[in-house]
């Protein structure tokens, strides 16, 4: 079933009020990796803690909601609509 999601990389969608483009499926979790594409950016610290350079927003989203009874809305927003079912049942029982 997460070979959907593989599919979809690429694919924009609003998060938090900002166009994001999924980058990548975590596989643990699963769960969603968006990048903004508009002109959020966040500063990169480095492996010391130092703030060196500017970078796109990211954020990672369960495929589940906080309940784990629904798919996540943002899960619901990308994947057709005639799957929702089969991947919920899929990811309640993983």
């Amino acid at each position: 079933m997460l070979h959907h999601l593989h599919q979809l990389i690429g694919i924009e969608v609003s998060v938090n009020d900002s166009r994001c483009q999924l980058i990548e499926v975590l596989e643990e979790g699963p769960a969603l990796v968006f990048m903004c594409i508009d002109h959020s950016t966040a500063i990169q610290s480095d492996q010391h803690g130092g703030a060196h350079r500017r970078v796109q927003k990211t954020y990672t989203i369960p495929c589940l909601n906080e309940s784990q009874e629904d798919l996540h809305p943002v899960a619901k927003q990308i994947l057709p609509a005639d799957i929702h079912v089969d991947f919920l049942e899929f990811l309640i029982r993983v």
